[in-house]
């Protein structure tokens, strides 16, 4: 199930609305790392797909291609991708530690 997420420590109204489909990971994240995860959601919000790869965001490649991750910290991984039809909504698929196979 999809559904829409909030920043952790107060509402946050950015330019686009952040959706994720595992809802419970992404709370876990919140509630271990309030700070790193409030920047996280602002920047998903304000700027999900920089047109250069910035130090906590990294367009993926190979069979995660079209994906992004976000480096909430030195142990934790957001990835997301641009939401149905191209809209300009973040739709958040994986929340948790570094997966292996961005090491």
């Amino acid at each position: 199930m999809t559904r829409e997420v909030h920043a952790p420590k107060g509402r946050y109204s950015g330019h686009h609305k952040v959706y994720c489909t595992v809802y419970r990971d992404w709370n876990m994240l919140c509630q271990n790392r309030p700070g790193p995860m409030r920047r996280c959601y602002i920047e998903l919000a304000d700027n999900p797909f920089p047109p250069t790869q910035t130090n906590r965001h990294h367009q993926l490649k190979g069979k995660l291609k079209g994906s992004w991750e976000y480096e909430v910290d030195g142990g934790a991984r957001v990835r997301y991708k641009r939401g149905p039809d191209d809209r300009v909504v973040v739709l958040v698929v994986y929340a948790g530690p570094a997966p292996p196979d961005t090491h």
